[in-house]
């Protein structure tokens, strides 16, 4: 064993040398990319978050208009989520900002705000800042950002979302959502109808004992011993038990609601279809598509059409 040891000790040196004269030292891995874009991101919302403390807080309508001016003067898209992190929650004139300052980053066609926009346009609980948010959107010159809106009107299972992003491609006219609006005019949904209610009548027959503080008796007690009767005295508690028998009656309510699917008619979404097309075939899903199978709705929608008309069409 002894003369295997220094044999074995010097394959591995050899080993180790060959590796380290063939092969060329490792180098340290690449700092990640999302290191630097952390970086910035932490910077630009230390930056929105001290406008926010010194100015936006404050009651002086000054000092307000200020950090509006300092914040609007931002021209760097790696601001737009730090200011809608800080911005947007339960403070409408907070939210109101925001939206003025994406609207400046969307009309420079930063794809981050339009992004925010659209979403502002179909989950804001404000009507006036869901129009608001539509009006920023039609700043930028290009193409009508709206593919967000397109996913929330083609997937969304909320209908007040799809309603609502009907509303707004409306209103920026997009033409290509006019056959998602034609599957989403009728739907059918499962809704709470009514409810069942049932009363009953419930007896309850209670009967129980009731027993009172012991008392103590003394009772004497004589016994036979060696040589004589031995008398000496006990002591035994003594209770008085009372039967209690009573009648309890009560009224049993349950009501169990009556959920049931039902078809759907959706007033925004045929008002968009009005808006988009210029005609008027109701609360008619086959009469909107033969319409746009014609030369004249071939004509005026673009040609694309959700998977399922499609296979139809084969």
């Amino acid at each position: 064993m002894r003369r295997w040891i220094p044999l074995v000790l010097a394959m591995a040196a050899a080993v180790l040398v060959g590796r380290g004269a063939g092969a060329a030292p490792e180098s340290a891995p690449p700092p990640k990319a999302d290191a630097a874009s952390d970086s910035t991101y932490t910077e630009r919302l230390k930056e929105v978050r001290l406008i926010e403390i010194r100015h936006l807080r404050s009651n002086d309508e000054k000092e307000f208009q200020a950090g509006r001016q300092e914040l609007l003067a931002i021209q760097d898209e790696a601001s737009v989520k730090p200011m809608v992190q800080v911005l947007y929650g339960e403070n409408l004139r907070h939210r109101g900002l925001l939206l003025e300052a994406l609207g400046q980053f969307a009309a420079r066609g930063s794809k981050v705000a339009q992004a925010y926009l659209q979403e502002i346009a179909v989950g804001d609980g404000n009507t006036a800042h869901r129009r608001k948010a539509v009006a920023n959107l039609k700043t930028w010159t290009g193409d009508p950002p709206t593919d967000r809106l397109m996913a929330h009107l083609a997937a969304d299972k909320v209908s007040v979302i799809r309603d609502r992003a009907a509303t707004a491609l409306a209103a920026l006219a997009e033409k290509r959502a006019v056959w998602l609006l034609v599957e989403r005019l009728v739907t059918e949904e499962q809704r709470v109808t009514g409810a069942e209610v049932r009363d009953a009548q419930v007896t309850l027959d209670i009967r129980a004992q009731e027993c009172s503080s012991p008392r103590f008796r003394t009772y004497p007690i004589s016994a036979a011993v060696p040589g004589g009767v031995a008398t000496f005295t006990i002591e035994l508690p003594e209770v008085a038990v009372t039967d209690v028998q009573t009648t309890v009656a009560m009224r049993d309510r349950s009501v169990t609601p009556i959920v049931q699917r039902i078809k759907v008619e959706h007033p925004e979404i045929l008002a968009a279809l009005k808006a988009l097309t210029g005609k008027d075939f109701g609360y008619d899903p086959a009469a909107w598509q033969r319409w746009l199978q014609t030369a004249e709705g071939q004509k005026n929608i673009p040609g694309w059409q959700p998977a399922i008309l499609k296979s139809e069409q084969k």
